[in-house]
């Protein structure tokens, strides 16, 4: 579980600050050239404004001249502003109730210290994020920010004002094909342009989208990896729907909020329990402060008329504290249509002594609360009845957040991702069943273990030094290795982990997620291997023989070696093809290939062309009778009679060379020259070589 800490420790300190007089166009230049979404204007070092990239949706329709305006004049003034100390939870519950994405922090005299973005929240809860479970479209603003290409700037300016939306989403036949964001409107605006300008000719053309149906983990690895703060959403078919932004995936943090309330909550209730058993009436009703709670409190009296009640009593049955005093508590749960069987059972059982509890459910106008009641006797020492004391906790929220941890708790469990999470030491503590589909370990064989156990070897000690380096500098490392399972057999990984700290900054676990991606691995590597190589010699092709041939004339420049081009036509395939079928040729392309391998040093490389067109490169070569031996010693081994289905065949070759020394280091001239030197030796009579 995530622990809270402090904005000090996760604001960017010494934010850039500017005065009120800045002219318009250098703040412009300073929030380009930093990628920075605000500066905070000061007088010294008080904050008295902030100018962010929403403040500059105003600068192009106004057509306002950044060389002559002063950030002053368009800056939010008032600015919202916390101390340094504030906890997390509570500096976001403050950005949530004052709707800002920029929060200004001071320092104990009130001068500026740093500021919260977003991005800050986003950098502390992406594993909280992940821990719930959420996917894309539970959490996406759904499309209320999309235009055609031929609208113009202004419009896209218009709509993000009216939507209150970080970017609009250019589309064609409904799919995404460009955005403009906040971020472009500031470098817009630097430049002075036309409001009326086409969304073509000034949107960003190069598109990130995210499926409806990818997990919210998924999209904030995509935002990082971009550098990006929003994804256009779309469907399995790419047409749009929507936008995930920083600000959607931040909320999250709301849930952890609830949950500390709650608990404070409870500790209050508990407090009040303890007050009514301690003390008598008299005691009870001095010691109930008048401040709220967090919980509503109401004593009534023996006769069941309420004689106190708090504030947040107040607040929930919307009466004044003057109209609730004196009225029957029966009567006042009627007035807000709340059912009274359950309250006239408790009431029962607190005249006989008993508190008694309850849940409720209760419509406020579209929102429907989970209440949760408790009535108790107020006693003198002599078990006599002074009162009632009753609470009415709302727990909608407590609700909502059970719901979701129950959601996250199965997704930990269904999701096909294998998950570890490990203490300090990196020993395995807890995975879930993805992890022993993948790996075939169960929990109990693993637990206590280091996930090394799970090493192919593959990777060596530097990969791992890296790792690790990684994960001390910036707590989190995300990448691609093979490890091994149960059985043994080896298997492909995309491995992301991160690192949880402790309030001390300490580290306290590590959580890795894992896909197996071995088959998706086997394809991508036989694609590889079949885009550069003949599929029935697996010989080198045209392709990679041409890369091969440039990096050995790159090498030579430098180390002033010779290398030479030997260009093969085989004599009398033909016939071979025609008489025995194209299963004899292939298999005597085969054979001709396996004696070109057997015949020449592994530094040289042997290709195939296409037909029974062959080429070597001779690394190395001293001079011409080199080469010129090497093609002998060919002509020779492809000569040698070749047995097949009982069937004796033969074919001979006829060799042209070419040599770097004579043709110069041209790729294309070597070549050429090795095919007219071909030819000729196929005219002079096939079955010898020639040099050109």
């Amino acid at each position: 579980m995530y622990t809270s800490m402090s904005l000090n420790e996760i604001c960017s300190s010494n934010p850039t600050s500017v005065s009120r007089d800045t002219m318009l166009s250098d703040v412009l230049d300073v929030m380009a050239n930093k990628a920075i979404s605000s500066v905070v204007v000061v007088e010294g070092r008080r904050p008295v404004g902030i100018f962010t990239e929403r403040d500059a949706l105003c600068i192009i329709p106004e057509l306002l001249d950044p060389k002559t305006t002063t950030v002053g004049s368009l800056m939010s003034g008032n600015p919202v502003v916390a101390p340094k100390h504030l906890d997390l939870f509570e500096a976001y519950h403050l950005c949530a109730q004052k709707n800002i994405r920029h929060l200004i922090i001071v320092d104990d005299e009130g001068d500026l210290y740093g500021i919260a973005s977003d991005t800050d929240f986003m950098k502390v809860l992406g594993l909280d994020v992940f821990s719930g479970e959420e996917n894309v479209e539970n959490m996406m603003s759904f499309d209320t920010s999309s235009l055609a290409k031929h609208a113009t700037l202004n419009d896209a300016i218009v709509l993000m004002v009216k939507s209150n939306a970080r970017a609009v989403v250019i589309t064609e036949a409904q799919k995404p094909i460009g955005i403009i964001t906040e971020r472009d409107l500031v470098s817009l605006g630097r430049k002075h342009i036309d409001s009326n300008m086409p969304l073509a000719d000034v949107m960003s053309s190069s598109v990130i989208t995210v499926q409806l149906s990818r997990s919210t983990y998924f999209a904030i690895e995509l935002m990082r990896q971009h550098q990006i703060r929003t994804l256009p959403v779309v469907d399995d078919h790419g047409i749009f729907q929507g936008v995930l932004t920083e600000h959607d995936v931040v909320k999250k943090i709301e849930n952890r909020y609830v949950s500390i309330l709650s608990s404070i909550i409870k500790r209050q209730a508990d407090d009040i329990e303890r007050i009514r058993q301690e003390l008598d009436e008299k005691h009870v009703l001095s010691a109930v402060l008048h401040e709220s709670l967090g919980v509503s409190l109401i004593i009534a009296d023996p006769a069941k008329n309420v004689r106190y009640l708090n504030p947040a009593a107040s607040a929930f049955f919307e009466l004044t504290h003057e109209s609730i005093v004196g009225e029957q508590l029966e009567l006042l749960f009627s007035k807000i249509g709340m059912e009274t069987d359950d309250l006239r059972i408790a009431l029962n059982e607190a005249q006989r002594g008993t508190s008694y509890e309850f849940d409720i459910t209760h419509q406020v106008k579209n929102e429907m609360l989970h209440l949760h009641v408790r009535i108790a006797p107020i006693q003198d020492q002599n078990n006599n009845l002074l009162g009632f004391v009753q609470t009415i906790q709302d727990e909608t929220e407590k609700r909502l957040s059970e719901r979701k941890l129950k959601q996250a708790a199965s997704i930990f469990e269904n999701t096909i991702e294998g998950i570890i999470i490990t203490d300090a030491d990196a020993n395995m503590l807890s995975v879930n069943p993805a992890f022993t589909r993948i790996t075939g370990y169960e929990e109990d064989e693993i637990r206590g273990k280091n996930p090394s156990i799970l090493s192919s070897g593959r990777q060596d000690k530097v990969f791992y030094k890296r790792l690790w380096e990684s994960l001390q500098s910036s707590g989190y490392w995300q990448g691609e290795l093979w490890n091994r399972r149960k059985n043994g057999e080896t298997y492909a990984e995309w491995l992301t982990i991160s690192v949880i700290l402790d309030a001390n900054n300490k580290v306290k676990n590590y959580i890795a997620v894992f896909a197996d991606i071995t088959s998706s691995k086997i394809a991508h590597d036989e694609f590889e291997f079949l885009a550069h190589h003949d599929p029935l010699t697996k010989l080198p092709n045209r392709l990679l023989f041409n890369a091969r041939l440039t990096h050995s004339l790159s090498r030579i420049k430098r180390t002033g070696d010779n290398l030479a081009v030997l260009m093969i036509d085989l004599d009398g395939f033909k016939f071979i093809n025609d008489e025995f079928g194209h299963q004899a040729g292939d298999r005597v392309l085969e054979v001709v290939a396996e004696r070109l391998m057997a015949n020449i040093r592994s530094e040289d490389t042997v290709a195939r062309l296409g037909g029974d067109e062959f080429v070597v490169v001779l690394e190395d070569i001293m001079d011409v009778t080199g080469a010129t031996d090497i093609a002998q010693k060919l002509i020779q081994e492809i000569s040698q009679p070749i047995i097949l289905d009982k069937n004796i065949m033969s074919v001979t070759a006829s060799v042209g060379i070419a040599l770097s020394s004579i043709i110069g280091g041209n790729s294309k001239a070597l070549i050429s020259s090795a095919d007219v030197a071909l030819y000729q030796a196929k005219n002079d009579g096939k079955n010898k070589f020639i040099c050109a």
